[in-house]
């Protein structure tokens, strides 16, 4: 993986996940929609070929 070729937009999204421990309050964190923050968050498992989060309960921690 090239570094130029990584959509940093991913990052945000990533923190805004880790920060507010849910997809839907990230997309509304973002002004994004909910679908739009699931496709992020598959493309950034796909990318670190990890979970990333999991659902714990109600909320998404962050893998080890």
């Amino acid at each position: 993986m090239h570094i130029s070729r990584v959509d940093l937009n991913l990052f945000t999204v990533f923190e805004a996940i880790y920060t507010e421990g849910s997809v839907t309050r990230a997309s509304q964190k973002l002004s994004l929609t909910q679908p739009a923050i699931s496709h992020a968050l598959s493309r950034l498992r796909l990318m670190f070929d990890d979970p990333l989060f999991v659902r714990q309960g109600h909320k998404m921690v962050s893998t080890p």
